[in-house]
């Protein structure tokens, strides 16, 4: 069990290796090939989200703290919802992917918590959420909510001086949609779906009013943090073993 958990591990990164490498790689593609085509355009990552957010990085992280604590508050109330939900319809609430994962986290924790615990932090709580806001928020977002304004202009949508516009807002939302079903689904765990749908959406908000992924980033990772903190706790034996 161990042994398959430090596989599932590197999996994960490999994995998140991959989005890094396609959220970018397909980024710096536009840019070329809007240059190519005689127009102003940067290989700057700044679209992606990679910037100062607005208030300053202390402010932004205090932000983002704050939001992955009310984001965990939330999930909660509606995780045991979700379930109840799920049981009424007839679908089965077993974790197929996420509860074994946890369980052999766990596992691996208790046979070697020097290797297993710093491992795990740094690929569930940083990289993991690093990667995942990255892809989903800055790339898949963000292309989404900046290529309907662009066509919004085109038909000559004329918001006044101010005021975002339907437009925008349309945009945002249509945006917003896409990339979080996009995010819950790709977790692979229909007792999550809604959690992390919802999480998502507010993450998109979050990344629209502060102009910067590095909120977003510690949102999600403070999120994270609270199963990381279980699976620690459970590996040590101060929590009984996971389900």
């Amino acid at each position: 069990m161990p042994e398959r958990a430090a596989e599932s591990l590197l999996l994960v990164v490999l994995q998140d290796v991959v989005l890094v490498v396609l959220a970018v790689g397909l980024f710096w593609i536009g840019v070329s090939v809007a240059r190519g085509l005689g127009r102003p355009a940067r290989y700057s990552l700044a679209p992606l989200g990679l910037s100062k957010p607005d208030g300053g990085y202390l402010v932004g992280a205090g932000v983002g703290l704050l939001f992955g604590l009310g984001a965990l508050v939330a999930s909660l109330a509606i995780s045991p919802l979700s379930i109840y939900v799920l049981q009424q319809l007839g679908y089965s609430t077993e974790s197929t992917i996420q509860g074994p994962l946890m369980e052999g986290l766990s596992a691996w924790i208790g046979e070697s918590p020097a290797t297993a615990i710093p491992l795990i932090v740094a690929v569930v709580v940083l990289f993991g959420p690093a990667v995942e806001e990255l892809f989903f928020r800055g790339a898949i977002f963000g292309g989404l909510y900046r290529l309907g304004l662009l066509l919004s202009r085109a038909s000559g949508d004329k918001a006044e001086k101010g005021s975002k516009g339907v437009a925008e807002k349309v945009s945002f939302a249509v945006s917003a949609l896409i990339s979080s079903a996009l995010f819950a689904l790709a977790h692979l765990e229909p007792t999550i779906l809604v959690v992390l749908f919802v999480l998502a959406i507010a993450l998109c908000a979050l990344y629209r009013r502060t102009g910067s992924l590095l909120p977003c980033f510690v949102a999600h990772a403070t999120f994270n943090s609270f199963a990381v903190l279980l699976i620690i706790l459970s590996g040590l034996g101060a929590l009984p073993a996971l389900p």
